[in-house]
């Protein structure tokens, strides 16, 4: 509310005004449609930033060198389902079907079940249901794979992933046998779906991987044939990006509000709305807890918290100033103003800086 009318000049009467609850209203109001504005692109636009495994591509130089004829294995992934699906706990459960083709003159089929998964464990793993097809070979095997990924949650909750799934076959080098595949032998059965997700895109690449035993001699390393098979899962909605910054934001906007209350007849009401304001982000800090992941970085909410903690602590100090002085004068009315500017154009630009490397 407005203090008693006084001779203010006017740079004191506009730092008055923009307190004011009509102009805090369409301050919020205003600061929320930059936000939405902001946040539609990134939502929009797939953005994943996981590091890609090691691959490295078989080519005829590299096979002239290796002096040697590698046999081609087709290979083939169809994922069924996926029992367990987690990104915040990086916790994935997928029941899949892996199958291969080969001439059986060239490789026999005890070879081909030597494959294994990086980074992954096979929980499950069926004896292969094998068929000729034509002149070759058909091997098919039913397997539950876990595993969990490198993943990149420095933009949450605006979080895109890149998922790896990484065949391999460490008893066989490249220059005996090479992998070969492509995104038509990649398939998802259409009954999968993941709550709050959506799979973007998909990939396969195909090549081979080195381990060096010996950092100083390339002589001492192992070879061996490599195929990726990736999955883009981008979020569906915004719900889950409103359920974390939106509480955030309206929070704090609530105990921004004690700015608009003159302390000679409402000093209970700026030191509650200062004090909540700051109590209410803290106790919300548990509910983020549970719904951000636990990694040793900074993510983007985690930034947005602590900025707007900080403003809280200052509307705290601030109002308690005010309130212990008793009564506006011109420094007080000025510093409210400044500071209720500078949260907003922090916030915003905060806001901004980090959606601006997503579009």
């Amino acid at each position: 509310m407005k203090p008693n009318q006084r001779n203010y000049d006017p740079i004191t009467r506009f730092f008055l005004l923009i307190v004011s609850p009509p102009f805090q209203i369409f301050s919020i109001s205003l600061t929320s449609i930059l936000i939405i504005i902001l946040a539609y692109g990134p939502v929009r636009k797939f953005y994943s930033n996981e590091p890609a495994p090691q691959l490295f591509p078989v080519t005829p130089q590299k096979v002239k060198e290796w002096g040697g004829d590698p046999i081609s294995v087709a290979v083939g992934l169809h994922i069924r389902n996926f029992s367990d699906f987690d990104f915040v706990e990086n916790k994935f459960i997928l029941d899949a079907v892996l199958w291969f083709e080969f001439d059986p003159a060239l490789i026999s089929i005890d070879t081909i079940n030597k494959f294994s998964f990086d980074k992954a464990n096979l929980k499950k793993i069926s004896e292969p249901y094998t068929k000729l097809i034509g002149d070759n070979f058909f091997a098919r095997y039913d397997i539950q794979l876990e595993f969990g990924m490198d993943l990149n949650y420095h933009f949450f909750p605006f979080d895109d992933h890149r998922m790896y799934i990484t065949l391999i076959n460490r008893f066989i080098g490249p220059n005996e046998v090479v992998f070969r595949s492509n995104v038509t032998n990649f398939t998802i059965a259409p009954a999968v779906r993941v709550s709050g997700w959506e799979i973007e895109n998909k990939s396969v690449h195909k090549g081979y991987s080195q381990d060096y035993l010996d950092p100083h001699s390339n002589q001492k390393s192992v070879l061996y044939p490599k195929v990726v098979f990736s999955l883009d899962f981008r979020r569906s909605g915004v719900r889950y990006i409103l359920l974390i910054i939106l509480p955030l934001v309206i929070i704090f906007f609530m105990g921004l509000y004690s700015f608009a209350f003159d302390p000679e007849k409402q000093a209970g009401m700026i030191s509650g709305l200062a004090i909540g304001g700051i109590t209410s982000l803290l106790s919300y800090r548990f509910v983020m807890e549970r719904l951000t992941p636990q990694v040793g970085y900074f993510v983007l909410s985690d930034y947005i918290f602590t900025i707007l903690l900080a403003f809280a602590l200052l509307e705290v100090l601030v109002g308690l100033a005010i309130v212990s002085f008793g009564k506006l004068n011109r420094f007080f009315i000025i510093l409210r103003g400044l500071l209720f500017l500078s949260f907003h154009i922090t916030f915003f630009g905060t806001w901004y800086y980090f959606l601006r490397q997503l579009w």
